[in-house]
């Protein structure tokens, strides 16, 4: 069987309903509406809550608003979802040919509401991440290209379409700015990772600059290092491989020694831990495994652990801004939260454990570690009968 991303999988729609809460989250459900993590800064997070702080959900999920905010839009799925820099927007990635800019600024008067909506793509976009700056989205679409956009509320072209990015032979999976915003990382079912340059002042503004070959089926995932100077694929052929991108080198867009991956299956996940020292991959195979990307370390390359719980394949897999818990979230309708510290007595143990109710498609933490949006969705061929949600979590002090 050849194996497609969440977006193309038929799921069955279910109303979120949380079952175990271990961690002090309150949920706030922002969006109701018919897979690259952006990777986060490094403002600590909240502390977890201790078994005697647990409550029961009615008495911890506090609603922040008195019902879910359904869109006037309710038959687009989505893919993904993401934060501004600032924490201030989230950006969703829809079925529909479209992205959608939403304010979740509790301060603002316009909390909840939809900015702005995306539109040019002619297939469904997957995935849609900011720049560093947060001025800039970049979306990844079926339609086999990436699209730049202008999301700064102050200028003239807000909302507009910049630059479209074409080389791709089949359709997007992945999308997302390096840290310093000057290239762009894209992947997807023709087997390739691509950098491009989206530099503005660059004579190569818009071209591609390197095509990373060597995976044998579609490359689901693709991250920059929090320094720029390496990518993480994830790929369909089980393996995850690790890339250099240090422009003057003479190994630019090589690939480094093989990544011991093992047997696992389909790579669905990848992500950077804030200081750059750790790799971590979810899979198919329900589990999800922390790397040593330290190239001075005796360990490089390496499993530190293996986390174990999930009962599904995993879709998102990430670290939070403080690099000591990681985020998981699976088919098996289950947000996860490990000890992702080296130096605790419990690293590598499962330490939260929330039941969604239905398959989750994304999640991540926001920069500033005070909230986790999520993403769900029922896919189906006809967008018409589809449906999605998204929901904003915050985490207690």
């Amino acid at each position: 069987m050849i194996h497609t991303p969440l977006a193309e999988l038929p799921l069955r729609a279910s109303m979120w309903k949380v079952v175990s809460l271990l961690f002090g989250l309150q949920v706030v459900p922002l969006f109701s509406q018919s897979i690259c993590a952006q990777q986060t800064s490094t403002t600590a997070l909240p502390s977890v809550a201790s078994d005697d702080q647990v409550k029961s959900p009615e008495e911890s999920l506090t609603r922040l608003l008195d019902r879910p905010y359904t869109l006037g839009l309710e038959t687009s799925y989505t893919s993904s979802a993401s934060f501004s820099p600032d924490s201030r927007r989230v950006i969703t990635a829809s079925q529909d040919n479209t992205a959608r800019l939403w304010d979740v600024d509790p301060e603002s008067p316009t909390y909840g509401k939809l900015l702005r909506t995306l539109d040019g793509h002619t297939s469904a976009v997957l995935v849609a991440s900011f720049s560093p700056d947060g001025k800039l989205v970049i979306t990844g679409s079926l339609d086999n290209t990436a699209r730049l956009w202008d999301v700064d509320p102050t200028s003239p072209r807000y909302g507009q379409s910049l630059l479209r990015l074409e080389g791709h032979t089949d359709g997007l999976y992945c999308a997302s700015f390096s840290p310093q915003g000057k290239r762009v990382l894209t992947s997807g079912r023709d087997n390739t990772a691509r950098l491009w340059d989206v530099d503005p002042n660059s004579q190569s503004y818009g071209k591609l600059l390197r095509t990373l070959r060597g995976h044998t089926s579609q490359v689901v995932v693709a991250v920059f290092s929090p320094d720029g100077t390496r990518v993480l694929t994830g790929s369909n052929d089980n393996t995850a491989r690790l890339w250099a991108l240090e422009a003057q080198s003479a190994f630019f867009g090589k690939e480094f020694p093989g990544i011991g991956v093992g047997k696992t299956g389909y790579v669905l996940a990848a992500s950077f831990s804030p200081d750059g020292r750790s790799m971590l991959t979810g899979t198919a195979d329900n589990t999800a495994r922390l790397f040593d990307a330290d190239p001075k370390s005796t360990t490089y390359g390496k499993i530190l652990v293996t986390l174990r719980g999930h009962t599904g394949w995993l879709r998102a897999a990430s670290f939070a801004p403080d690099g000591k818990r990681i985020l998981t979230a699976s088919d098996d309708k289950t947000l996860r939260l490990w000890d992702a510290d080296s130096k605790s007595a419990n690293f590598g143990s499962q330490i939260a454990l929330v039941e969604t109710g239905q398959p989750i498609t994304s999640a991540d933490f926001s920069p500033d570690g005070s909230r986790v949006v999520l993403s769900s969705g029922t896919w189906n061929s006809n967008p018409a009968k589809s449906r999605g949600e998204v929901q904003i979590w915050h985490l207690h002090k």
